[in-house]
């Protein structure tokens, strides 16, 4: 694991715009290359925003973001490039997310959301600890129909125990 740095963006470009990526983060549209520049200077710049490598290559994304230091809780996000799916990289980068969040950041709450139909993410969540707590009806538009998007939380306690 290592920081997002400008240098990575055209990692960051090309996956995001993947359809398979994409549709999973919600997006619709693709993003160009010179909207990531605002973006990385905006409001990734109050985000941490990590790569998950393999062997100095970058492989997926974390990021946790819209922290509420008053409150203690942050939003998690997560993604793996398709090539690289099924090998558990998302699942330890996102775990090494979380203790950091839990452990270095003091806090107190992590919420994250998937898509009704993302059982990979949804599983990830889940392997990690973090419970259902509701959801979100047709929420997305993904391939041609309104999804749910489940929303999930997770207590530092409930990571330390």
């Amino acid at each position: 694991m290592r920081t997002l740095e400008r240098e990575d963006l055209p990692f960051l470009h090309e996956h995001r715009n993947r359809p398979d990526v994409r549709r999973s983060l919600g997006r619709v549209h693709p993003q160009n290359r010179e909207k990531l520049d605002p973006d990385f200077e905006g409001y990734m710049a109050n985000a941490v925003n990590l790569l998950a490598c393999v062997d100095g290559d970058p492989v997926g994304f974390v990021a946790l973001f819209d922290w509420d230091e008053s409150s203690g809780r942050a939003e998690l996000a997560y993604w793996v490039a398709p090539d690289h799916q099924g090998n558990g990289y998302g699942t330890e980068a996102t775990e090494l997310a979380v203790e950091y969040a839990f452990d270095e950041r003091r806090c107190h709450r992590l919420v994250a959301g998937a898509h009704e139909t993302n059982d990979a993410s949804r599983a990830l969540l889940e392997t990690l600890g973090f419970r259902e707590e509701g959801r979100q009806r047709q929420h997305v538009f993904v391939d041609g129909e309104y999804v749910d998007t489940v929303l999930y939380g997770l207590l530092a306690n409930e990571w330390r125990n």
